[in-house]
């Protein structure tokens, strides 16, 4: 009994974030009076207008400690590799939003539910699973968290154009300046804090590092009550919701996780002279995209964008799928020498000159028969 308990436990700590998740989509259906209670509590100010008090405490701590558990020490090495980290950058920040277009196409969606698809798809990429993701499937984790790093700093600056101009599409305005005033308060500032802190104090890294799994729980656990009280707002519309607009919510969120997966992996592909390791980083973090920051912007929507809990849906389900389909995805691929020899060469290539790390075409040798074709993406 107590190992069962045991690894039930572990197993729960391992996919809080999932079960979160799920559970504030249950609350928030089931018991809505708390949370719209909680979500009732505002407070004004000059800059960012009347805003919830818990959901903007949520917000500033999570990127906060984003912040203390960003780990940049290996981006320089991946800056070698910058025409790979160029095409990642523009790939998550100007070419897959453009597939939030196909949604708004869509009319048996809901109206909120295509505005959610376009929020979600105009973000950028996740700041810790996508990482984590990359290094469990033997991927350069230098380039990830390169891309992770630019995309999350030049999204606060991208998303509130990007996605006026998507929104002006389906006959819908934002105004972006305000929208891009309020990201900087609470996103962009706590980041920087947070980072600054873990640069100054190598006591906190130390203990950062030694309750790695409860700071990130935390993290999660704020994140999970954001949703939470949006879904609790919106309690009515979504028990108005139909079996088969609930199947076209996954259907579409899975497609679009889907397209981004054989975009991605078609460009890398066609990228000459890229080792198999930094594919592998470009293909995961592009295809993916962050649920804190759809959760901040959503915020400061205008009510006249429909019910905040209907717009939350596609964008939490999204973000529950990519990552069931990429962690089965990493956990089925081959494992070989190939695997090996491929990550040792991207390691030396973001260590080299460019032109030398292109250049350098080494000799793999077949020892104990190892498959030398079974590890191609």
């Amino acid at each position: 009994a107590d190992g069962a308990c045991a690894r039930a436990k572990r197993l729960c700590l391992k996919h809080f974030l999932v079960l979160g998740l799920l559970l504030a989509i249950v609350a928030g259906v089931t018991v809505p009076a708390a949370g719209e209670a909680v979500a009732s509590w505002k407070a004004c100010s000059g800059l960012l207008g009347c805003v919830g008090v818990v959901q903007t405490v949520c917000v500033v701590v999570i990127f906060f400690i984003s912040g203390l558990t960003l780990k940049t020490d290996e981006v320089k090495r991946a800056l070698t590799s910058w025409p790979d980290a160029l095409f990642g950058v523009v790939s998550i920040l100007l070419i897959t939003p453009l597939l939030a277009l196909l949604p708004t196409r869509l009319r048996f969606l809901p109206a909120e539910f295509q505005v959610g698809f376009l929020l979600f798809c105009s973000m950028p990429t996740t700041i810790n699973s996508g990482v984590a993701l990359v290094g469990t499937g033997r991927g350069n984790v230098a380039m990830a968290l390169l891309l992770t790093l630019a995309s999350n700093l030049l999204g606060v600056f991208t998303v509130p154009f990007s996605l006026s101009l998507l929104l002006q599409v389906s006959d819908v305005r934002i105004d972006a300046s305000p929208l891009l005033a309020k990201l900087l308060m609470m996103i962009l500032l706590p980041l920087l804090l947070g980072k600054a802190a873990r640069d100054w104090s190598p006591r906190l890294r130390e203990r950062l590092k030694q309750r790695k799994q409860l700071v990130s729980n935390g993290s999660s656990l704020l994140l999970c009550l954001i949703p939470w009280m949006k879904l609790s707002q919106s309690e009515a519309a979504l028990r108005s919701l139909s079996g088969s607009e609930c199947a076209a919510l996954f259907a579409c969120g899975a497609g679009v996780h889907a397209v981004y997966l054989a975009f991605n992996f078609g460009a890398a592909h066609c990228l000459l002279g890229t080792p198999l390791a930094i594919k592998k980083a470009i293909v995961i973090m592009g295809s993916q995209k962050t649920l804190p920051m759809a959760m901040t912007v959503l915020s400061f929507f205008p009510p006249s964008l429909g019910e905040p809990g209907l717009i939350a849906l596609p964008c939490i389900v999204s973000h529950l799928l990519q990552i069931f389909a990429d962690a089965f995805l990493v956990a089925r691929q081959p494992r070989c020498r190939r695997d090996a020899a491929e990550i040792e060469i991207a390691d030396r290539r973001t260590r080299l000159p460019r032109r030398e790390a292109v250049g350098h075409r080494p000799r793999r040798r077949d020892r104990g028969g190892a498959c030398q074709d079974c590890c191609r993406w």
